[in-house]
């Protein structure tokens, strides 16, 4: 195969071409990390926070962004930056910590959720305390230097009790291990920080906006289109296309990669090798904001 014939592909998914229609739609079907100027901002800001020295005030980060816009995909970028490592002494080394934050603030589920993510055997039933206690033991032992918390907006689901004494329990734990903690969710979660004014004022928001349609959406559909299994150019950029896509995936980074893998699959059953709109408006896309309606269609 002459590659040079596929220069809108990266040369590692120019080979792609040659496999079976299967092993395509499979590889179609994949994430694939795309930086842009935002993530590698808030990469930097992460960075910097991870080699924070230990202080008695650790800095904290909120990231917040819209359903779909890319804030789980980046955090899991980060945590495969910095693995799990075995010193020599044979003791593990984990520098970051992903949780998903429990469906209320419920400190023992949250203790719960924290002895998951550390793969860290325990009984449901076991007393607050002690699972509290055999989480800090463990974060100590791994040498933990940043705690992230998805979904933290989830907080809101309590009492305004409830989450008073569920932040407390946060600012406690970040005080004890002077642990940097990353909060991450929807917009909601500035409200969840703001039951405590103290911990609050420690979060530093770092935004992940919407996508508008100028020049900066224009370049993140020439670095999807770039690793998009299709022997033919595709265009993404546009005018037509990219107001198409921008409309379909509601201006979200998330959306666009559910979109373009869909239609990345229709083209590639149809033998059709590129995407243009037509094809776009026969991938039966319903936009996250026109749930409701098709739901009535029923």
């Amino acid at each position: 195969m002459n590659m040079a014939h596929f220069d809108h592909l990266k040369p590692e998914i120019a080979e792609t071409l040659t496999w079976t229609t299967e092993d395509r739609i499979y590889f179609a079907q994949q994430n694939h990390w795309i930086s842009y100027p935002r993530a590698k901002e808030i990469m930097t800001r992460l960075e910097d926070q991870l080699a924070h020295p230990r202080v008695q005030r650790m800095p904290n980060t909120l990231l917040v962004g819209e359903s779909g816009n890319g804030k789980s995909t980046l955090i899991d970028r980060f945590r495969e930056k910095h693995p799990v490592k075995i010193l020599p002494s044979g003791e593990p080394l984990a520098p970051v910590i992903v949780m998903e934050m429990p469906s209320e603030p419920n400190e023992g589920r949250f203790w719960t959720e924290l002895l998951l993510s550390l793969k860290i055997a325990h009984r449901d039933t076991d007393p607050v305390q002690r699972k509290e206690n055999q989480a800090i033991s463990v974060l100590t032992y791994v040498q933990a230097r940043m705690l992230i918390i998805d979904e933290i907006h989830n907080v809101l689901h309590g009492s305004a009790r409830q989450q008073r004494h569920f932040l407390g329990m946060l600012k406690r734990l970040s005080n004890k291990l002077q642990l940097p903690l990353v909060a991450v969710g929807t917009r909601d979660s500035i409200l969840a920080l703001h039951t405590d004014t103290q911990l609050s004022s420690r979060f530093e928001p770092l935004a992940l906006p919407r996508w508008q349609l100028d020049v900066s959406f224009l370049r993140l559909l020439a670095s999807f289109e770039r690793l998009l299994p299709l022997a033919e150019p595709s265009q993404l950029s546009s005018q037509d296309i990219a107001i198409k896509l921008h409309s379909m995936s509601g201006g979200t980074i998330g959306g666009v990669a559910t979109v373009l893998k869909r239609a990345t699959v229709k083209a590639i059953r149809d033998g059709k090798e590129h995407i243009d709109a037509k094809l776009l408006d026969n991938i039966g896309w319903v936009k996250l904001s026109d749930y409701g309606k098709e739901a009535l269609k029923l």
